[in-house]
C-alpha cells in the first residue's frame, strides 16, 4: 500500500517521492498465518447467468433494470439494478507511475468498460506536512453533506487519467502534478449498479498552485474544499463525523482505515 515504508519508519511527515512501489509493499506485508480458512467456492464453481433484462425507467443519467438470471443451481432469479447511460469503453494512456502489472495484464484491463473516476489527491509543500484534499459535497439521496474524494463520470473519449485531472480541477481547484498510481476497474455499490470506477492517486504540489483556487461546478453541485491530515486521517475522519454530522464516503474511509491499520501490524496472527 501507498506510504506503507514511510509509516513503519516513523511517524514523520510523509514524503510523495519515497513511496514504495505496490510489490514492495505486498513484501513487507505481514505473512498469511498457516490456520486453514473454511470457503464455499470449491463447493459450487458453476457460474451464475443473466438471462434477461427488462428496462423500467430510464434518464439520461441512469437506467433501471430488472434481471432475470441462473443461479448455481440453475433455478431462476430476479433482481432489480440500476446502470448507467453514459457508459463507453475506456482506454488508459501510457507511462502512468506506480504499475506493478503485466504488459499483457494491462491490455486486458484497459479494455474493461469503466463508468467512473475517484481521486485520493495528496498535496505535498516543502517543509509542511502532507495534507489529503477533500470534498464537502451536499446529497439529495442521503440528505446531507457527505466528507468525500474527488470524483466524476468519465467522458467519451477520454481516457482516466485526464478524466480524473479534469475532475480534480474542477471539483476543487487544484491542478494535479502527476498520477501516483491507477488501480484497476472495481465495482462500488454491486447490490444496486453495475458501475465501475478507478481510484487515482494523484501529488499536488502547492508551489505549482495559481491563487486563488477556483472551482468549475456544475448547477447543481454544491461542493465545499476540505483539506485533512494524512498523518491520522482515520481519528481525524471519527471526530469530524461526531461534531459536524458530516456522512463519510466508505471509499474514503477504507483508505484511511488500511493507513491506520498497517503501521501497528494489524492483520499479522503473531500480534
Amino acid at each position: 500500500m501507498l506510504v506503507a515504508r514511510s509509516l513503519r519508519r516513523s511517524a514523520a511527515v510523509f514524503h510523495v517521492r519515497n513511496v514504495p512501489s505496490s510489490s514492495e509493499s505486498y513484501r513487507a506485508a505481514a505473512p498469511v498465518s498457516s490456520a486453514r480458512f473454511f470457503s464455499s467456492e470449491r463447493h459450487n464453481t458453476k457460474l451464475p447467468r443473466v438471462v434477461s433484462e427488462q428496462t423500467l425507467f430510464e434518464n439520461p443519467w441512469i437506467r433501471l433494470k430488472r434481471i432475470l438470471f441462473l443461479d448455481a443451481h440453475g433455478s431462476e432469479r430476479h433482481w432489480t439494478g440500476l446502470e448507467r447511460t453514459t457508459t463507453y469503453p475506456k482506454t488508459s494512456s501510457e507511462g502512468v507511475t506506480g504499475s506493478t502489472v503485466s504488459a499483457e495484464a494491462q491490455e486486458q484491463d484497459t479494455q474493461e468498460i469503466c463508468d467512473a473516476v475517484v481521486v485520493f489527491p495528496f498535496l505535498t509543500k516543502q517543509g509542511a506536512p502532507t495534507r489529503v484534499v477533500l470534498i464537502r459535497q451536499f446529497r439529495p439521496p442521503v440528505g446531507q453533506w457527505v466528507l468525500e474524494l474527488p470524483a466524476g463520470l468519465i467522458d467519451a473519449k477520454e481516457v482516466p487519467e485526464v478524466a480524473a485531472m479534469r475532475e480534480l480541477k474542477e471539483e476543487t481547484g487544484y491542478v494535479g502534478s502527476r498520477v501516483l498510481h491507477m488501480g484497476p476497474p472495481m465495482v462500488n455499490d454491486q447490490g444496486v449498479t453495475n458501475g465501475k470506477c478507478r481510484l487515482l492517486l494523484v501529488e499536488i504540489r502547492d508551489e505549482e498552485q495559481q491563487s486563488p483556487l477556483k472551482q468549475q461546478l456544475e448547477p447543481d453541485e454544491i461542493i465545499h474544499v476540505v483539506h485533512a491530515p494524512l498523518e491520522g486521517l482515520v481519528d481525524w475522519l471519527e471526530a469530524r463525523k461526531l461534531r459536524e454530522k458530516d456522512a463519510i464516503d466508505a471509499r474514503l474511509y477504507s483508505y484511511a482505515l488500511g493507513l491506520h491499520a498497517l503501521p501497528r501490524g494489524l492483520g499479522n496472527s503473531a500480534n
